[in-house]
């Protein structure tokens, strides 16, 4: 099983409020081992946007 399988496997069915406390939580604890996941939930939030340049655009002003 890779890595995204592992992660949708792992968070298939939590409800909003468990998702937002695993995010917050695993951000809390600056441990770079969460990444990953981050990640893989970031890849799936993005293929799911309808407008990818309006985020990108978003996501540029943040990193200046």
């Amino acid at each position: 099983m890779d890595i995204r399988q592992a992660i949708y496997t792992k968070l298939h069915n939590v409800s909003s409020q468990e998702l937002k406390e695993i995010i917050d939580d695993g951000i809390a604890s600056k441990e770079e081992t969460i990444l990953p996941g981050l990640g893989v939930l970031f890849e799936a939030y993005y293929h799911s946007l309808n407008s990818k340049d309006e985020f990108v655009t978003q996501l540029s002003q943040l990193l200046k």
